[in-house]
């Protein structure tokens, strides 16, 4: 899936969004300045039917309407996350690229005397003003780069896994050194 078809999706995605869909967001507690904010930079977030297909991947499709919020690398569009009101705690990934909402934020913050917050759902995240960070995949190798960040600050579940994670050492493979010359033929 090229980043074309992924800003397609989420294109339409924000073309389905309704007053309705504002609404409950808002009654979740999500700031329409926030919205308002985020979308002069890109799409805030979209309304589509969404299919899980396994793997923790959705397809467009279904019969269950979700949230969609696009998720940048450097400005590109790597990735769309897919998440239901009813349990914001669980999303869905499009391609499965991306590791965390906002990635952007680290770079940004490894200068800033101010800690990087990182929310635990993507609901969290609109929710605190989509300034922050959400981690999508605890799995990802990626994020060992929260380590060139100064402060992080995290509800307590998420700094103790978080922390749990950045203190476990890198496996190293064993390195032997090999005598200097070769057989030649």
């Amino acid at each position: 899936m090229t980043p074309t078809d992924l800003s397609r999706e989420i294109e339409l995605a924000v073309k389905a969004v309704q007053n309705r869909h504002l609404g409950r967001l808002q009654a979740l507690g999500v700031d329409s300045a926030t919205i308002a904010r985020l979308g002069a930079i890109q799409p805030p977030f979209g309304v589509m039917d969404c299919e899980d297909i396994g793997g923790r991947i959705y397809q467009p499709g279904g019969e269950k309407a979700n949230i969609v919020q696009p998720v940048y690398d450097g400005g590109i569009l790597i990735d769309i996350v897919a998440w239901r009101t009813t349990e914001p705690q669980k999303w869905l990934w499009r391609t499965g690229a991306a590791w965390a909402l906002n990635m952007d934020t680290i770079a940004a913050n490894s200068w800033q005397d101010e800690p990087l917050v990182i929310d635990a759902t993507p609901l969290d995240w609109l929710r605190g003003g989509a300034t922050g960070l959400c981690i999508l995949n605890w799995d990802a190798p990626e994020i060992r780069t929260l380590l060139r960040v100064q402060s992080i600050s995290a509800e307590a579940l998420i700094a103790r896994q978080l922390r749990g994670i950045l203190m476990k050492p890198l496996y190293f493979p064993e390195i032997s050194a090999r005598s200097e010359h070769r057989n030649a033929a």
